[in-house]
């Protein structure tokens, strides 16, 4: 999570991105590796007369193949919230789709959403509009972000 206090016209943004600890080469790597190192023993198992395993392999290695796309595609993922004058803006990124909420100040409110056995939710309100945000965040980074919002909101 990063903060902004200056910009045109913008007086405060905070940003939360995803951890994403390789790089979208080093995932290929490792995905490809994982995959390669099936298919071997899977060629292994069927020279040797149990050529059942060959399908459960490429079921395994579709599965690699699904779960690269998924990172790949959720590599970008963003949340940003903005105070621009009377107007705060909430933009998301989920999978390629940008969302961009825009709310009057003066009547957003900062809700904490803290369900029994469930993460906590945190959303922000104004004239019957609810807009979630910090989803990227633990739960103590979202009780904090919260508190900085409503300091932010209410001066």
């Amino acid at each position: 999570m990063s903060s902004v206090a200056s910009g045109k016209g913008v007086q405060f943004t905070i940003v939360s991105r995803r951890n994403n600890s390789s790089s979208q080469h080093g995932r290929l790597l490792v995905f490809g590796s994982l995959g390669l190192f099936t298919l071997l023993v899977a060629a292994g198992f069927a020279l040797a007369g149990a050529w059942p395993v060959l399908p459960f392999a490429g079921m395994e290695c579709v599965a690699l193949y699904l779960a690269y796309r998924w990172l790949q595609r959720h590599d970008g993922d963003y949340e940003s919230i903005s105070i621009e004058g009377d107007c705060v803006v909430v933009e998301t990124r989920d999978g390629g789709k940008v969302q961009r909420h825009e709310l009057s100040r003066y009547w957003a409110q900062v809700v904490v959403d803290e369900s029994v056995g469930r993460r906590r939710r945190v959303f922000l309100r104004a004239h019957g509009r609810e807009v979630e945000f910090g989803r990227l965040l633990c739960d103590d980074a979202k009780v904090g972000l919260a508190k900085r919002l409503r300091a932010r909101l209410s001066g």
